[in-house]
């Protein structure tokens, strides 16, 4: 059971962890886990101090570990946690992530941020600007051991028990599409995240740009990829997926074509390169050739029909879908 109390928020997150018994025993990944839940606990009140430790994958993207849960993300129902997702989202905006690349984690059952393309100085300003007074924000650097990993937090239609004072909530409400996305979909075309209302036409741009969810039918199967019955269109929503991850989201983050088979059995590689080279037919990948080798990055304009292909299985394009060799699950259909 952890020693920390309400006390050391008053401290230095780097000096706090390292007072921590896990530290000692070398298990700093727990370590700093401690810490969070420390965060996380006296987030409604009113000082908060909300600790973001911030690292990167074993892909090498940036990325920030939040003193919030993935259920917590997944609802959006609790305002100060709900609040922190935003602030934290809202910096990591303005400290140059892609805002329409961000991805959720599940690190130990606290949310992680993937944020491809982060300015690692201008991100701790911004951090602690995030946070109005009295309360603080403050984001510490994890140790070099730990790695910020796990597995992706889907997050489709609104959570069922949305903030009705809320303006993101009408917008999530409206289109059928979880808070955070509404977030980084306004966050991408230059709009803001936290604005006291939004009118009309905002919710038919976000419909325009990829934001036109509907309810699932009624004892709808899995829409996980790992539960995709097509073994060619899981392998396409696993690799852009593990793309998205790694950040390579616009020409300047890019990867070799052949490494689109990392992850594939020896005899499927032919297969996992075949889907590669169907996806930039189908623009979602785009190439980058000046660098001698043969390279590709997801396409930002193309964001959101991967977002659709990567959660619901889902394509626009007739050749693309052509490559599949079994359908959706029952009770999902094409788009």
């Amino acid at each position: 059971m952890s020693h920390l109390g309400v006390g050391d928020l008053a401290h230095d997150p780097d000096e706090v962890v390292r007072s921590v018994p896990a530290w000692d025993r070398g298990d700093r990944g727990e370590a700093v886990r401690e810490t969070l839940l420390l965060s996380m606990k006296h987030l409604h009140d009113r000082a908060y101090v909300a600790w973001v430790w911030a690292g990167r994958t074993p892909d090498g993207c940036p990325a920030w570990i939040l003193p919030v849960s993935p259920q917590q993300v997944r609802d959006m129902g609790h305002r100060r946690p709900a609040d922190v997702v935003k602030r934290s989202l809202r910096a990591a905006v303005e400290a140059g992530a892609v805002a329409d690349a961000i991805t959720v984690l599940d690190w130990h059952d606290l949310a992680v941020l993937t944020l491809p393309g982060l300015d690692d100085e201008i991100a701790p300003l911004a951090v602690a600007d995030a946070h109005p007074s009295p309360a603080r924000g403050v984001l510490a650097t994890l140790p070099g051991d730990v790695c910020p990993d796990g597995p992706q937090v889907v997050l489709m239609g609104p959570p069922a028990h949305l903030d009705p004072d809320d303006p993101l909530s009408r917008l999530a409400s409206a289109t059928w599409a979880h808070p955070v996305r509404v977030a980084v979909t306004l966050a991408a075309h230059g709009l803001p995240m936290d604005a006291p209302e939004y009118s009309d036409e905002i919710i038919t741009a976000l419909r325009q740009w990829g934001l036109d969810g509907s309810p699932p039918p009624p004892d709808a199967p899995s829409l996980d990829v790992e539960d995709d019955p097509c073994p060619r269109r899981r392998r396409a929503r696993t690799m852009l997926r593990r793309l998205l991850r790694k950040g390579k989201v616009g020409a300047q983050y890019h990867t070799e074509f052949d490494h689109l088979y990392h992850g594939a059995a020896p005899d499927d590689r032919h297969d996992a390169l075949a889907i590669g080279e169907a996806l930039v037919r189908a623009g979602l990948l785009g190439e980058k050739r000046s660098v001698g080798q043969r390279h590709v990055y997801l396409r930002r304009e193309a964001l959101p029909a991967i977002h659709a292909l990567i959660e619901r299985g889902e394509t626009a394009d007739p050749v693309l879908a052509a490559e599949w060799t079994a359908p959706l699950p029952r009770g999902q259909s094409p788009r």
